[in-house]
């Protein structure tokens, strides 16, 4: 009768985050996301206060640990939590997550926590070697600590002697060891983790369950069906741990196949052992009736496991799919609506109690991790269906920015150049804008780079014949060019090559062409790899044969420097530039602006600066528009100097005045749109929009740009992930805004209208190309990752078609 009773208890206690076996639901990535980067901001806003919210046993069963006091940033118990919201930094476009892990390993000088051979110490290594390995920390977040620590445990006396006795500690220092012999390359951390590790699974490996017992004080201990004791989190410390771990094992290490054969080995023991709910008990082998409450530490282990095997092809799909699926939405329930993960088990040793309303931050960490991996897992095998409520003028195409024209219109074509992110193609597309169908996509140039740089800049030419200009993104001292053989763009000759010489090792990158008719010179503006400044070459045969290259503007602040250029056709004798003094990255930059005509350069007002005979024009020679912080200050959180410009944007209205849009760095969160308009006596600037987050953390002044209509720039296009009126976070991906913006408009006035909205993807870097009497305004639309992976298509609207009437 008791065992009966206990049977209809567990039936009934389900709480919020139980119920019965139902069909399994595939989450969408936008959903996985949200609720993953909720628990992330839950937890990041509660960090000080985390024993608040502690799950603690019944008092009867506390031990001297079990208090409500804040746990030490070094204590194992966080570095769990860091190693899971690092994962999440590698799909979330926030850089607040990454920004915040910095900031710990910053305050805490790097160093491990107390306790000289201690796995549990050891742990917070994970996220120092995780930081240093990604670019923009390599030099601030500082591995030596931890090397130093690791190289007195190997050559000591007691560092060879057994140290990992318990289940845990496979998840608190393996990893670290692992990725330490990666990243220094010195094979003897490999070595002593393997020693170790297999020392552990010698003692507490069950071969015929495939299970670790939590220590050797549990090999006779039984549950109360009779079967053995494997604590679930105990496993989901090791299967986590072996997640973090086989990334960084040799390709070809001899040791390697051990560890792939235990991930499979545990993965198959969950198989047949998930609970009909899609967690696993407190015990694995426990009946349900015994353990009648959910535990979601060890069940986000599992399932952060279970999809990194999927994605990285050691489970198969097919069989494992299902166990994720219910595992994730059982998880998903036992999140509250602040985004706090309930029933986490208290610190143990062995299986125990958990409550709805109390967590831990290991057990959030294991949550980050699971949920991080599986939006990958989505995106790589039910992706969301791609945007189509515009017209799709070209698959498989992206640009950088400083590169044009990028896109023209001739002979009633619309030519669209792309850098494929997926083959790294040279591409352009011909779309027939009478018709409104796509001709076709050509690949110009096959398996050149995976590089939205490279993307090839477009001139029209007499008789409108077309030539494409390409290059690598500093990779070679080459442009690539071709010219087409007819007026229907499907047809060209053979790729010919402007070689570059000089000595040094950098590349050219970059091409813009503008054709300046007092002259009789068509221009290639680029940035030179000698000099890392704007430099151009000239041809006399519009684009045939080419001179040599011509240092053009020159950095004046210290260091080999990039002024960043764009330029623009005011009339057919005069280029503008709008230019900044270096990368944002590393300097809080100033705009400037110069007219390029007859040789010399020119203020907006008509005012004479120089000859290019006389000498190059140094940056500060310019006509300062905007005046950023002059400084390479920034902090760790800062990947760019705050109060740094950087141009995206021209155009010239009906009276040839100047207009320059630009973006300017705030923090990696807070990007602003701003226009500098020439009037014809002075530059009005001023704010017009809030552009958002960065696109991505390593390049944190990217947005998602500005485009003017060329034809009437006070038409104003933007991409942004936030309300462009008041900066409020939508929730949701960059989208196109249109607005009329005129001189006395600023950011308070102006009445943003959204052209697209709940998009599945980003919708990013506007142009308006106009031409013949057409005009039509294109972004780039899919998955975009960073500057070498992207899968974005060239969508947008035809604004305008001649009017054939007349």
């Amino acid at each position: 009768m008791r065992h009966y009773l206990l049977f209809l208890i567990a039936i009934t206690l389900f709480y919020n985050c139980q119920e019965q076996e139902e069909k399994i639901l595939i989450p969408s990535p936008n959903e996985v996301l949200k609720i993953t980067e909720k628990v992330a901001n839950w937890q990041i806003e509660t960090f000080e206060e985390m024993g608040k919210y502690r799950a603690l046993p019944s008092p009867d069963k506390r031990k001297k640990w079990h208090n409500r006091d804040k746990h030490h940033e070094l204590e194992w118990t966080n570095a769990a939590l860091y190693s899971g919201m690092f994962e999440l930094t590698k799909v979330s476009h926030y850089p607040k997550y990454i920004n915040w892990l910095a900031t710990i390993g910053q305050k805490n000088k790097w160093q491990l926590y107390n306790r000289m051979y201690h796995a549990d110490d050891h742990a917070v290594g994970q996220l120092y070697l995780s930081l240093n390995q990604n670019i923009r920390f390599r030099r601030s977040a500082s591995i030596e600590p931890t090397k130093v620590r690791f190289d007195s445990i190997m050559k000591s006396e007691k560092g060879k002697e057994y140290q990992w006795d318990w289940c845990d500690a496979l998840f608190m220092a393996p990893p670290v060891w692992a990725r330490l012999a990666k990243v220094t390359k010195d094979s003897t951390y490999l070595e002593y983790m393997d020693k170790q590790y297999r020392m552990t699974y010698e003692e507490l490996w069950d071969t015929e369950e495939q299970l670790f017992f939590r220590d050797k004080s549990y090999l006779d201990k039984k549950e109360k069906n009779g079967e053995e004791i494997f604590w679930s989190r105990g496993n989901g410390w090791v299967f986590g741990g072996l997640a973090l771990m086989l990334p960084d094992l040799p390709k070809n290490w001899e040791s390697k196949p051990f560890y792939e054969n235990l991930f499979k080995q545990l993965a198959q023991t969950l198989v047949k052992t998930q609970r009909p709910d899609g967690t696993w008990s407190g015990g694995v082998l426990g009946d349900l009736k015994d353990y009648p409450i959910v535990e979601t530490s060890g069940s986000s282990f599992f399932a952060y496991g279970i999809a990194w095997g999927i994605n990285n092809g050691l489970l198969d799909k097919a069989t494992y799919e299902p166990v994720l699926f219910k595992a994730w939405n059982a998880l998903t329930k036992c999140v509250n609506d602040d985004g706090m993960l309930g029933y986490v088990q208290p610190i143990g040793a062995a299986p125990g109690e958990s409550f709805k309303d109390y967590t831990e931050v290991y057990g959030i960490g294991a949550f980050l991790a699971a949920g991080s991996e599986l939006h990958t897992y989505l995106n790589k095998f039910h992706p969301l269906a791609r945007d189509n409520q515009y017209q799709t003028f070209m698959k498989d195409g992206g640009w950088c920015w400083y590169q044009d024209p990028r896109a023209i219109i001739s002979n009633g074509k619309l030519l669209i150049s792309g850098l494929s992110g997926q083959s790294g193609d040279v591409r352009l597309g011909v779309y027939d804008l009478k018709s409104e169908k796509n001709d076709s996509t050509l690949t110009m140039h096959k398996n050149f780079q995976r590089d939205d740089h490279n993307v090839p800049a477009l001139y029209q030419r007499p008789g409108k014949s077309v030539l494409a200009v390409w290059a690598k993104h500093g990779n070679e001292k080459v442009h690539h060019f071709n010219i087409s053989t007819s007026n229907d763009y499907l047809k060209w000759g053979e790729p010919k090559k402007i070689e570059h010489t000089y000595n040094h090792k950098n590349g050219v990158t970059y091409m813009n062409l503008y054709y300046v008719k007092n002259e009789g010179k068509l221009y290639n503006f680029f940035r030179s790899g000698l000099t890392f400044n704007p430099s151009f070459v000239t041809s006399e045969d519009h684009g045939e044969t080419w001179g040599n290259s011509t240092h053009f503007i020159a950095n004046d602040i210290k260091g080999y420097q990039r002024p960043y250029a764009r330029y623009y056709q005011k009339d057919e004798n005069t280029v503008a530039v709008s230019y900044t003094d270096g990368h944002p990255r590393q300097y809080g930059n100033n705009l400037f602006y110069a007219e390029f005509t007859n040789g010399a350069f020119f203020k907006a007002d008509g005012t004479k600066i120089k000859n290019l005979s006389d000498g190059v024009l140094r940056a500060s020679e310019g006509e300062k528009v905007y005046t950023g912080s002059d400084t390479f200050t920034k902090t760790i959180v800062q990947e760019s100097v705050p109060n740094s410009a950087w141009t995206c944007a021209m155009a010239t209205d009906k009276g040839n005045n100047p207009h320059l849009g630009y973006t300017l760095y705030l923090s990696d969160s807070d990007h602003r749109y701003r226009i500098a308009s020439w009037n014809g006596e002075k530059w009005i600037d001023r704010e017009i929009a809030y552009a958002g987050k960065c696109l991505y953390k390593v390049e944190s002044s990217y947005t998602g740009l500005l485009a003017f209509d060329p034809e009437d720039p006070t038409k104003v296009y933007i991409s942004s992930d936030v309300d462009p009126s008041t900066g409020e976070d939508l929730g949701g991906v960059h989208e196109i805004y249109e607005a009329t913006v005129g001189a006395k408009d600023d950011i308070t006035s102006i009445k943003w209208k959204a052209i697209t909205s709940n998009s599945n993807y980003r919708n990013i870097r506007p142009i308006v190309v106009s031409n013949e009497g057409y005009k039509v305004l294109l972004w780039l639309n899919g998955p975009w990752y960073d500057y070498m992976n992207y899968n974005s298509n060239v969508q947008g609207i035809i604004l305008e078609k001649p009017d054939e009437s007349s």
